[in-house]
Formats: C-alpha cells, structure tokens, sequence
C-alpha cells in the first residue's frame, strides 16, 4: 500500500525510477518538454517503510492535470509488481494531492507491460469520471517470416505491385525523413506537431531511426521510427511524397521497416492510435489491419 505521496525533483525521481515503462515516463523526456506544460509535477508513491513504489509525472496543461502531457502515451513507473491496492491508494492520492483540478492518463498499450498495465489501467478505469477508448495497432514482428501471409489480398496486391517500382530502402539523418513527412503533411492539410528541431532534440533523451525510400535518387517516402521500451519500436512519423502514389510507396515501407526491427531481434513495431478521442479513422484502422497488424485499446482516463 502507498503510505504517503512525495513530490521529488526530476534528478530524484530518475533516480527512483530508473527503468520507466516505456521513455515517455523518463524524467529526462520530461524535463525536455516542460515548456509545454504551466506546471510539472514528478510524484512518488512511498509505502510504510519510506520505499519508492509507483511514480507518475504530470503537466498542468489547459486546465487539467495531464499524464503525459506532451507524448503519446504516459509512463506509470513501479518497483516490485505493484498490488492492485497499491495502484488504487497510489492513484487515490495522486488525485487527491492535484485537486481539485482533474487528472487524464492516456496509458501505453498492454503489450508494454501486460500483466501490471492491465492492473493499473483496469483500476484507473474503475475510478474515472470519464474513459476514452482509441484503436492501438502494432505489428508482432514473430509473424514477420510469413509477412506475405498475414497480409489481406488486397494488401498483398499492392505490395506486389510495389515490388516492381524498384525502391530502395536505407537509414537516414533525422532532417531528411523528416522533410519527406513534412511534404506528406503539407499537402494534406495536416497539422505537424513537433518541428524538425524539437525530433532532433528529442533524439537527445531516446533512440530515433529515421528512414528513407527512393526512386531513381528521389526520396518519396520515410518513417520516424522511436526506441520506446526493450524490444518495441514506436511509428511516431510515416507518410509518402504527394504524386508517387501509383507506385504504393507506402505498401512497402512497413515492410523494410519490420524487416529491420525483425533483423535487431525487437518484438514488437508500434503503429500508433488511428482514432481521435474515440472517433475512430476507418481508413487508417483498415490499412493498419490489411498489413497483419494487431488492434488493442489504449484507455484514456480522467480521474476527478
């Protein structure tokens, strides 16, 4: 059980919890955007004995307390296989110390941690006031061996028709991926979250893989690809150049992409939420899942 809640530097809580669920919860990512946030808090669950048990770092942002505040995910730190009391009295005063102003957790997939995020979203989700749920896709990288089975039909046609386009698949600096998913995003209109030099600086505190396929020397698409947690990758950025459609660039870029990963030994390649506050993009969620991959539920919890 959680006997009382400290609220520690971020030098105290790396210290603490060296060994996040996944990067999000580290300190360091966190330092290095709390300029998004008005206020950040770095809170440890202590038991009876003075003992660090759970950590959660929090960002004050547009009136509620956010967790994470600027990532994907949130990262729910624990030592010792939390009880599923400890994580109710942990959460208890977490939200009980940041009232009256409400708490939002959006956790990491289950695969990052089955058994003890189960327990911790399972218990979050009992004691919100409101529950989000959004459509996870990652990619099981076991099945990578018999990728051309896994795929759907119409999938697999368009892989072939791919093949025969003649791309090249290699590494790339940061910079030049990321001018191919800026091009991507521009010309449909979309909202590109981080600049160039927030990815680069990002790459300070996690592992980035950045990738480019060609044509004839001319990237047409790329992928942004974070370390998250040992043996799972994180799809943060992928999209082709507007006008190379018909060769179905990006029927085969997640194939290098697993192939790669695959070939490091990882488990898992992440693809990302393909809905917004519920609100699901069918469109993404069919690509997603004409590829193989597999859907679960990230739970977006708030607790009043």
């Amino acid at each position: 059980m959680i006997d009382t809640l400290a609220s520690v530097s971020p030098d105290e809580f790396a210290r603490l919890f060296p060994k996040p669920s996944t990067v999000f919860g580290s300190a360091a990512f966190n330092m290095l955007n709390s300029h998004k946030a008005q206020r950040v808090e770095y809170l440890a669950g202590l038991d009876g004995a003075g003992s660090a048990e759970m950590g959660l770092i929090a960002g004050l942002r547009d009136g509620v307390w956010r967790s994470p505040f600027s990532a994907p995910m949130a990262a729910i730190s624990w030592r010792n296989a939390p009880s599923i009391a400890t994580v109710e009295s942990f959460l208890r005063k977490v939200t009980e110390y940041l009232a009256p102003t409400p708490l939002r957790i959006v956790f990491p997939p289950s695969f990052v941690a089955p058994s003890m995020l189960s327990q911790i979203a399972g218990t979050a989700m009992n004691m919100a006031s409101e529950v989000t749920a959004d459509f996870n896709f990652h990619y099981d990288l076991s099945l990578f061996p018999d990728f051309e089975k896994h795929l759907t039909p119409s999938a697999r046609n368009k892989y072939h028709q791919s093949l025969k386009a003649g791309f090249t698949f290699d590494t790339a600096d940061i910079a030049r991926a990321y001018a191919v998913i800026r091009a991507n995003r521009t010309a449909k209109g979309y909202y590109l979250a981080m600049p160039l030099e927030q990815v680069e600086a990002t790459a300070e505190t996690i592992d980035i893989d950045a990738f480019v396929l060609s044509l004839d020397g001319t990237d047409v698409a790329a992928a942004i690809v974070y370390r998250i947690a040992p043996g799972i990758a994180h799809v943060v950025y992928w999209g082709d150049t507007p006008g190379f459609e018909r060769t179905r660039p990006m029927n085969i870029l997640p194939y290098h992409i697993f192939s790669h990963y695959h070939s490091l030994g990882f488990s898992i390649v992440n693809i990302g939420t393909s809905s917004t506050d519920g609100i699901p993009n069918h469109g993404l969620c069919n690509f997603k899942s004409s590829l193989g991959c597999t859907a679960t539920i990230i739970p977006t919890c708030t607790i009043r």
